[in-house]
């Protein structure tokens, strides 16, 4: 096993002992039924922070990985290359006065040396969803996410945000957590397998 995939499992079996705290925490201890409530909705929060730190920590490794094998201009594949050059230019600056151009030109041509450095970012958007996730993906050259995810995720993403922007009316129960939990679960492994099947069939190359 490849040590960067030893790392990410590593990562995975970490978050998921924070994530099996997380869901005994009312089970384990007599609180009040308002303080078991409270405590199971601001869980959501928590949980969402342990899903965006996995999917920030894993392309941080992955990239690291992919700078080892010392990738050339020629070799990768557009996408990744599309990639760093964005995060290096930000693609979205529209860039109007002639001066702007000129330095985007000049990004891009100190970012397009013979060998591709990818750097440790992705853009997460502050909102890890289904679409987002997929977008990283497609990025890295590797196969999307199962649209068997979306609902799931796309619903924690929106508890965590109406809890986040102070909703009160939003109603939590430890069936929703126990979800959660399982759903982020599910998600860290498979999203190693599919950077494993991209790792060996090699996508990130042309």
């Amino acid at each position: 096993m490849k040590l960067f995939i030893q790392e990410i499992l590593a990562d995975i079996n970490w978050r998921v002992s924070e994530l099996a705290t997380i869901k005994s925490l009312p089970i384990k201890y007599s609180f009040r039924p308002d303080h078991k409530e409270l405590q199971i909705k601001y869980s959501i929060p928590a949980i969402y922070a342990i899903w965006e730190g996995f999917v920030k920590n894993t392309f941080t490794i992955y990239s690291t990985h992919l700078n080892s094998l010392n990738i050339t201009r020629i070799e990768i594949a557009h996408p990744l290359l599309t990639h760093q050059l964005d995060l290096e230019c930000d693609f979205n600056n529209p860039r109007a006065a002639f001066d702007s151009k000129k330095r985007l030109v000049s990004l891009i041509n100190n970012v397009l040396d013979e060998t591709i450095t990818i750097k440790p970012g992705i853009p997460t958007e502050s909102n890890v969803n289904f679409k987002v996730l997929n977008k990283i993906l497609e990025r890295f050259c590797i196969s999307p996410i199962e649209n068997s995810y979306e609902r799931g995720l796309n619903r924690l993403l929106r508890f965590r945000n109406m809890i986040a922007h102070g909703e009160n009316a939003l109603q939590v129960n430890m069936t929703d957590m126990t979800q959660f939990v399982n759903l982020i679960e599910n998600l860290m492994l498979d999203l190693i397998i599919n950077i494993e099947i991209c790792e060996k069939n090699k996508t990130f190359t042309k």
